[in-house]
């Protein structure tokens, strides 16, 4: 008979604590990354035993717009530190970065992870050398001084006497691309100024280059209605308005939306022409490198590079190449726009073409072979490696019967630049946005898998910790475990409401057989009783 009311009397407490369990599901369909638990019974040496556990079921995902929203697709966990020794795997990737960078959860948890070292190695990736994932604002990208320099287009072969032409490489469009912009376009109107950082009042466009005689010419463009003004026209004007440079040898316009500063008469000439917008503006428009499309003189061919010292400082670099008596043959020189040293015995030498125009030799006039330029900044001395021959993916210097146009392929090193903003990758890496232009990992966000997820024990909210029967946590990147991050969502409970009321259901017919069989007992024990049994 005590067999009889013990077994009743486990039923009971069994199905209450389905009953609570099921209440507890309930009251969390809206939790964040909440997983509905379940709750089994077992026969164990003549009593029924309640078994609760949390099968694994992804939840659906919901678009937030937060940027540091995260939710996971797949079976990993976020790993979060409590401060206190205890380290809980998550879900639940409502996340912010709190006063002090940290990025946290609502309860202060922080996550954990990988910081990089932006200017030095990558980081190592180990459950033992776990850490606090977070940002500092105040992170700058370190300069990198420019090593190597790609010269690519063409030295014409045949050359006639002729105005020096500088054009810009693509057109400025009118919004939407096609249409080539005027001279009455406003800048914030064209297709190459961003719709989200339009041009504001006080940013700044810097043109810098030669004149006809080579003196170097420096003028600065200042966006604003009551600054140069606010149009592509207006733009030209600045140029045209270098009295003592490009406007006394040379006039500026627009050629079917690109920018032209054209000599004003045929022959010699070393005019040059560069221009970038200023990083430290406030809005952002795409600018056009200058490509010389005529040759001033009948063998000469320039163009301009913009290269980067040890401390960050930019400098613009004039190269010329100067046809020779000797077919296939060709004179180089080098020289800085502004006060920088280019040291001479570097500073020239020839290239020679075979006779399809492809490059056979670059030399240096006295056996060296790179460029050294002494910036006047205390910065050390830059050595700059030029590169003319082609490549796989880079075409180089070629001598054809067609018109010039020697540019700068491409240049190494960076100025200093400040942390702007961040994305959050599918594999959990942190990238940063710098104002040079740069994105460089700054941190690693970790998760953990388990071979049994469903074994892990919860321990407050959506938080989980784990088992025997979980197995060790395996802990890398999100792409490791063949799961993803998908920045500004958040995992939903994956709770099924008319599951949890069938199951309602279930328990109560279950309690009331329990009760009922208890009840009945307890009748059976009464007329027991009565009758001395």
């Amino acid at each position: 008979m005590s067999q009889a009311l013990s077994s009743a009397l486990a039923g009971l407490q069994g199905q209450m604590r389905t009953m609570e369990l099921l209440g507890s599901n309930i009251a969390n369909i809206n939790t964040v990354g909440y997983k509905s638990s379940r709750m089994t019974f077992l026969e164990a040496l003549g009593q029924v035993i309640d078994v609760e556990y949390t099968p694994f079921k992804q939840g659906d995902l919901e678009a937030t717009g937060f940027q540091t929203d995260l939710a996971i697709r797949g079976e990993s966990f976020f790993v979060v530190d409590t401060q206190e020794d205890d380290r809980y795997y998550t879900r639940a990737g409502a996340f912010f970065f709190d006063e002090e960078g940290a990025l946290v959860n609502s309860s202060g948890y922080t996550v954990q992870g990988w910081m990089s070292n932006i200017n030095g190695d990558e980081e190592v990736q180990t459950l033992a050398n776990l850490e606090d994932v977070s940002l500092d604002s105040n992170l700058k990208a370190e300069a990198l001084p420019s090593q190597n320099l790609w010269l690519s287009g063409n030295l014409s072969s045949g050359l006639v006497p002729t105005a020096q032409i500088w054009r810009a490489g693509f057109p400025f469009t009118e919004e939407g691309g096609v249409t080539p912009a005027t001279v009455a376009t406003e800048l914030n109107d064209l297709d190459e100024t961003s719709d989200l950082d339009t041009l504001q009042d006080g940013d700044e466009i810097v043109l810098n280059g030669t004149d006809k005689d080579g003196a170097p010419v420096s003028t600065t463009f200042t966006y604003g209605v009551a600054n140069d003004g606010t149009t592509l026209g207006d733009l030209v004007t600045i140029i045209n308005d270098v009295t003592d440079g490009w406007g006394a040898f040379a006039t500026a316009n627009i050629v079917e939306g690109k920018i032209q500063l054209e000599d004003n008469v045929p022959g010699d000439s070393e005019t040059s022409i560069n221009m970038y917008a200023e990083p430290g503006n406030a809005g952002a428009i795409s600018i056009p490198y200058f490509e010389e499309t005529s040759e001033g003189f009948t063998g000469r061919v320039s163009t301009s590079a913009v290269i980067y010292d040890t401390l960050g400082e930019s400098h613009n670099l004039v190269f010329e190449f100067t046809k020779t008596e000797i077919p296939g043959e060709w004179t180089w020189s080098v020289t800085p726009s502004g006060d920088e040293v280019i040291h001479a015995d570097n500073s020239t030498g020839s290239i020679y073409f075979n006779d399809v125009g492809q490059v056979t030799s670059f030399v240096y006039d006295n056996g060296y072979s790179r460029i050294e330029m002494e910036p006047v900044n205390g910065g050390a001395n830059v050595l700059l490696q030029v590169h003319v021959s082609g490549s796989e993916n880079f075409t180089g210097i070629t001598q054809f019967n067609s018109s010039s146009s020697l540019a700068v392929r491409k240049h190494d090193g960076r100025a200093t630049g400040e942390l702007t903003g961040y994305e959050i990758e599918e594999d959990g890496a942190i990238m940063g946005s710098f104002s040079n232009g740069v994105s460089l990992k700054l941190a690693q966000i970790a998760v953990g898998e388990f071979t049994d997820p469903s074994a892990l024990n919860k321990v407050s909210g959506s938080n989980f910790i784990e088992t025997i029967k979980s197995g060790d946590v395996h802990i890398g990147k999100a792409d490791t475990f063949g799961s993803t991050i998908e920045q500004g969502y958040l995992e939903l409970s994956n709770v099924d409401i008319a599951e949890q009321f069938s199951q309602i259901i279930e328990a109560q017919r279950a309690f009331q057989a329990s009760a009922r069989v208890l009840s009945t007992l307890n009748q059976v024990i009464q007329e027991s009783t009565k009758l001395g049994l």
